[in-house]
């Protein structure tokens, strides 16, 4: 216990053990000027990035009230959520969408918000990348796709750090992971699944009490401590049998001492068995982690 603090201590990284297990990859869908309306579907387990460059344009989605933006923003729909967007004069506007584990729940894309605006003006980094941005998006250059690709990956990881910053979502990983008292339980939690992790354990990393930890973990990520751990096992676990992993090799991977006993919480969290489970991703059926 005592020999991993001082690695804890040394380097207090939020997102890196994420954005190790779960890389980004986006590609561009449209690069033009909207005149009318463009309509997206939630079938598919991706977010989307809609990045305004000039123009007005007005977004919808469910029953909330509609958004309109008019200055040069980001839209920020992390996780598969149906919406519309309406452009009355003819937005310049580049969409994107992206791949980040969704089909696991990545808790980076668990937010409870479903659509953001961020305006560019907020964000000196993304600032910085607009510009390129917008001439690659536009352009017909070599690689251009391959050039906004990677480009917006750095662009989600700028958008993470904002949220974090500024406090921008009230509950659930981001906010937890913006709190200074709970970052190391988490870092550990994220860097070591597999590690036998206890509430004592835990709250002593975080210089508090078990009764305190365990509140305070509750009111700002919205579950306990247990429950997320677990969450986050079962979504690594599913990473790595879609990769092909043996059941029997992931579960020690995980935090489990068998494939039995990884069997029995992966039916609890998902309502189905691993292999079940993989036949319906496979298929393009898959359920989403019990919240």
């Amino acid at each position: 216990m005592n020999a991993i603090i001082p690695k804890i201590m040394d380097r207090l990284d939020r997102l890196t053990p994420i954005f190790e297990r779960f890389p980004p990859q986006a590609h561009i869908e449209f690069a033009d000027q909207l005149c009318g309306s463009l309509t997206v579907s939630d079938t598919q387990p991706v977010g989307h990035i809609h990045w305004l460059k000039s123009g007005r344009l007005s977004v919808h989605w469910a029953k909330h009230a509609t958004l309109h933006v008019t200055e040069p923003s980001i839209i920020f729909v992390p996780g598969p959520t149906a919406h519309r967007l309406d452009s009355p004069d003819g937005a310049q506007l580049v969409c994107a969408e992206f791949e980040f584990g969704q089909c696991y729940n990545n808790p980076l894309t668990v937010l409870g918000t479903e659509v953001m605006v961020i305006p560019i003006a907020q964000v000196p980094e993304i600032a910085a990348v607009h510009s390129l941005l917008m001439q690659e998006a536009f352009s017909d250059r070599c690689a251009r796709s391959l050039a906004c690709s990677q480009l917006l990956q750095y662009v989600l990881l700028i958008l993470f750090r904002h949220l974090i910053s500024t406090d921008a979502v009230t509950i659930g990983p981001l906010r937890a992971l913006g709190d200074d008292k709970l970052l190391r339980a988490l870092i550990c939690i994220h860097r070591e699944p597999a590690r036998a992790w206890t509430i004592e354990q835990l709250a002593q990393m975080s210089a508090m009490s078990r009764a305190t930890f365990a509140r305070r973990f509750r009111d700002l990520m919205g579950k306990t401590t247990l429950e997320y751990l677990t969450d986050w096992r079962i979504t690594l676990a599913q990473s790595l049998l879609v990769q092909g992993v043996p059941i029997k090799s992931v579960a020690p991977q995980v935090g489990y001492t068998s494939s039995a006993v990884l069997t029995r919480a992966f039916t609890h969290r998902v309502g189905l068995g691993p292999r079940q489970w993989l036949l319906a991703h496979h298929s393009k059926n898959m359920p989403p982690l019990k919240h």
